[in-house]
């Protein structure tokens, strides 16, 4: 039987991508598209065409998917809610305005939101973070999702009480989600409109959130029963190790709060952390037991199966929901509809059709890496089956003859069990490599890492996830009769779960079978897939021809493979290009500034960061994407000009993924656990940590080219006990006629010794000191330093006034052009030492000639974005 549902599926699967691509296409128009193709199909099937049905019928779902993407995204990028606040946000700021008061550049309002818990509460570092759907703000109907975090010791009292299905009430401070405008840095807040979340906040105290109602039975007694699981394991589990009770209760109920972040990384980077986490691997364990079970029993009736999708909807239910377990659990109801109804058809029937039915319900889960993951190596695993089907019966059919000619036991049952085993082994082994040579380009394109680890990793890692699961599973009844008993149980679950980590070990010992990569162009990707699924087509055809264009294929797809995992072009961005180009980059209320040498060296200047409370890792998410961008795979040097969070926060990730050769401090503060956390880990890591002073002096990429310059601190001469903004290391850039000048933190009293310390330059670049603080920047110092390019690295949300008006108008009369990284996004320049171009992420392009003359007429601006 062909596959017959691959044709509508394939097309709303394009179709809604495309829908997703170019949403503005007229939806008229699609619609005409749409009936045209619906009329050549009803034409075709009367006239007996099948091929033209089967094409006519692929393009009408085709733009029937791309009308349904298209009115999807338009709905999830602004909905009632969003406009809503955009209105309460307007008042605010009218307000303000009239009454004076400092408001931030992102929109912002106090409301109080009506809705339903869509997932249990669950606590973080930051606080207890509860998902509402709204359908209510400040008495007035609008709908969509918050995501808000209740902050203050309160709050971890009312967990419990903050289950899904509820309906509550709480006044929030409410705001849009963080995005930061670098190249090579994912949209996050695109991201959350595409999953119904468009905007977050923060409750002030769990004593203001307001249960008004109950949620329905059902909700509230799979409440109660996640909540009893919890205790069971912990209880269970526990007594053995708390990570491994962690690990269980994410395996079993999908609750990963628990989680350290050391296991998280470690499994992320072995490519197995999917096994921890509720999905179709989880929903699969389950619905094989019951299968095995009921064909033990020699139940395989229609009974049986009906029963089986009442269980497995129970347990989706049960852990939340999930979009992956959402799928795995339609995956499978279908295929147990099927048996119990009685029809048979190909597994990749199955699939395509849960994949059509999932795109119309949710036009958007075509962006969703996720679904893109699960059907990728669900349809990698079932096409590669049956050559695994009838190769592992050669392999078992060798293994016996091998044997039986050794004089190994003559019992046939022994040889018949090695050969089983070898059987599994094998398809095990073919199934993980086929899902691997399917999903590494998605790996690459959207998580810019690119595991092999998971290859072998996956022997393990399933079997000890089903022992974790299986037990795990078992804990809850058998803690109603016997405690011990669940004690002992729990510790078959915690053997599980303490294999899992141990296997991820296998990364630190070849840590070469896993690592960060840039996301690839689309040309290499499309590449892949077209060249291999052309090759993977014609395999059985064997005329000459087809042999010429399968190899050819074979030789396209192995290309795009080399050029996705080798990133060929970093080898020519490591020589440089004979400019320097220096991007401050845009880390919200923080400062971070990457430097690229003429001759390839690099330089990162701090990382940014977040408060000490918050999960965000601005070094991983937002920094590090920009330097895979730039084709960093190893930074020459860091500085971290001082301790304050906001500019070592992201540095950690750094030092572990990019490995500097060297990084500088300034003056230690030994009793700051931050820089000292730091400093052990570049020990441990084995890179050369230096303290730098005034007067440091670095000849980048030989001599007479780039000199850099350490103006600031001076040797201290008392032990530190706090991080000081004054300590900040100033670095300053000489290349030719240009200097560029990074200023850290540093206030009014160090502004006053380097005014006459730093020579004069004709083309200044000076990155504005503290965000643009009036404590900096005094009009002697801006006299002083007379730039012609001042940057400022501030955050759209910040409170603190950042950029004061005073400050950034000094460096307006001093005749500089200003630009900040709250409405530019990142600033790049690029100089040859004797003119430069500044170019930002949102389309604002400068030139500035050094030449004294024409000074001012060779200033241009173009095509510059609010």
């Amino acid at each position: 039987m062909r596959p017959v549902a691959a044709i509508p599926a394939v097309g709303l699967l394009a179709g809604s991508a495309f829908g997703l691509v170019a949403p503005d296409i007229p939806p008229i128009f699609g619609r005409a598209l749409l009936i045209a193709c619906a009329l050549a199909a009803l034409w075709a099937w009367r006239a007996s065409r099948s091929s033209i049905v089967a094409a006519a019928a692929g393009f009408a779902f085709f733009f029937g998917g791309a009308l349904l993407a298209s009115a999807a995204w338009r709905e999830a990028s602004r909905p009632a809610l969003r406009i809503a606040f955009d209105g309460l946000a307007d008042a605010e700021r009218r307000n303000a305005v009239a009454e004076h008061r400092f408001m931030p550049d992102d929109n912002e309002a106090f409301a109080h939101i009506t809705g339903v818990l869509s997932a249990d509460a669950a606590s973080t570092a930051s606080g207890v973070a509860l998902n509402v759907d709204v359908d209510d703000i400040d008495g007035r109907p609008a709908a969509g999702g918050v995501a808000a975090t209740v902050v203050g010791s309160l709050a971890s009292a009312h967990v419990d009480a903050w289950r899904a299905g509820r309906r509550v009430r709480l006044p929030v401070q409410l705001h849009r989600p963080s995005r930061y405008l670098d190249p090579g840095v994912p949209d996050h807040e695109r991201a959350l409109a595409r999953r119904g979340i468009p905007l977050v906040g923060t409750v002030k105290s769990g004593a203001l959130v307001e249960l008004i109602a109950r949620g329905g039975l059902i909700d509230e007694a799979m409440a109660v029963v996640r909540g009893a699981a919890r205790r069971v394991i912990a209880d269970a589990v526990g007594r053995w190790s708390p990570r491994s009770a962690a690990i269980v209760a994410a395996i079993v109920i999908g609750d990963r709060v628990g989680l350290d972040e050391d296991v998280q990384r470690a499994l992320q980077e072995a490519g197995t952390y999917h096994v921890i986490a509720i999905s179709g691997g989880n929903i699969a364990i389950l619905a094989g037991l019951m299968l095995g079970a009921f064909r033990l029993a020699g139940l395989l009736g229609r009974a049986a199966m009906w029963s089986a999708i009442v269980a497995l909807v129970a347990y989706g239910d049960l852990v939340g929901g999930g979009a992956s377990v959402d799928r795995a659990t339609l995956m499978a109801v279908v295929y147990f509809a099927g048996r119990a109804l009685d029809l048979r058809s190909p597994p990749l029937n199955t699939l395509a059709l849960v994949a059509g039915l999932l795109v119309v319900s949710s036009p958007l889960s075509i962006v969703d890496p996720a679904f893109v993951l699960t059907f990728g190596a669900t349809l990698a695993i079932l096409l590669v089956m049956p050559w695994v089907t009838n190769h592992s019966a050669e392999i078992a059919k060798h293994a016996e003859a091998f044997f039986l000619k050794t004089g190994w036991p003559s019992a046939n049952s022994a040889v018949s069990a090695l050969g089983l085993l070898g059987r599994s082994l094998f398809a095990m082994f073919a199934a993980s490599a086929a899902a691997e040579a399917m999903l590494f380009p998605v790996g690459a394109l959207v998580f810019s890492r690119v595991t092999f680890a998971g290859l072998a990793l996956n022997f393990l890692a399933i079997p000890l996830m089903g022992v974790a699961q299986i037990a795990g599973m078992a804990l809850v009844p058998i803690a109603l009769v016997s405690r011990p008993l669940a004690a002992g149980v729990g510790y078959i679950a915690h053997l599980g779960a303490l294999g899992l980590v141990a296997s991820a070990e296998l990364v630190r010992f070849a840590p070469a079978v896993t690592y960060r990569v840039a996301p690839p162009h689309w040309l290499p990707v499309c590449g892949y897939y077209v060249a291999g699924g052309a090759a993977w087509m014609l395999w059985r055809r064997q005329s000459r021809l087809m042999r010429t264009i399968r190899r050819g294929s074979i030789a396209m797809a192995v290309c795009a493979a080399v050029w996705i995992l080798a990133e060929p072009w970093t080898l020519m961005a490591a020589r440089g290009d004979g400019r320097l180009h220096v991007t401050f980059l845009d880390v919200g209320q923080g400062d971070s500034a990457f430097v690229r040498f003429p001759h390839g060296a690099t330089l990162l200047i701090d990382a940014g960061g977040l408060s000490t409370g918050s999960a965000f890792d601005v070094g991983d998410r937002v920094v590090a994407p920009v330097l895979r961008e730039e084709g960093v795979r190893r930074l020459t040097y860091v500085a971290l000009t001082h301790g304050d969070p906001d500019h070592i926060g992201g540095a950690g990730s750094v030092l572990r993924e990019f490995r500097p050769r060297e990084i500088w401090e300034g003056i230690p503060v030994p009793r700051f656990e931050p820089l000292t956390a730091l400093r052990d880990e570049a020990h441990r890591l084995g890179l050369k940590w230096v303290n730098v002073t005034a007067g440091d002096r670095v000849v980048v990429d030989g001599v007479d080219d780039v000199e850099l310059t350490v103006r600031h601190p001076a040797p201290a001469d008392w032990e530190r006990q706090h991080v000081r903004n004054d300590d900040s290391i100033v670095i300053e850039l000489r290349w030719r006629d240009v200097s560029v000048l990074l200023t850290g933190d540093i206030g009014k009293d160090v502004e006053r010794t380097l005014a006459a310390a730093i020579p004069p330059a004709r083309l200044r670049v000076v990155k504005i000191p503290h965000h643009g603080s009036l404590t900096s920047s005094t009009p002697e110092f801006v006299r002083a330093i007379a730039p012609a390019i001042a940057v400022v690295s501030v955050g759209r949300g910040n409170h603190f006034g950042h950029p004061a008006p005073q400050v950034l108008e000094r460096y307006r009369a001093a005749g500089a052009t200003v630009f900040r990284t709250d409405r530019d996004g990142a600033v790049t320049l690029d100089t040859d030492g004797y003119a430069m171009n500044i170019q930002t992420f949102t389309g604002r392009h400068f030139g500035l000639s050094a030449t004294p003359a024409d000074h001012e007429d060779t200033k241009n601006t173009k095509g510059t974005k609010p």
